[in-house]
């Protein structure tokens, strides 16, 4: 189990040290009390877009933490 303060501002890499991003925020479940998704930006930045700018930005920044493997130094994707 992780904790919120463990993912904040944390470089994102994939299994092949591929930068992704930088973990900007979290999306969490509040029914299953969990962290649903890392985001590498601002989720309010996606408000004034439209539809198909909005889904672009969801696509490109949110990424679902069942991916991650591991959160130290930084965080670790699976493919």
């Amino acid at each position: 189990m992780y904790k919120l303060s463990d993912v904040y501002g944390k470089r994102i890499f994939d299994q092949h040290s591929n930068f992704i991003g930088t973990a900007r925020d979290v999306l969490i479940d509040p029914a299953e009390k969990r962290i649903k998704f890392l985001l590498k930006e601002d989720p309010m930045s996606i408000l004034g877009r439209d539809r198909v700018e909005a889904k672009k930005f969801i696509k490109e920044n949110f990424i679902p933490f069942e991916k991650v493997i591991a959160i130290g130094d930084i965080i670790i994707l699976k493919e």
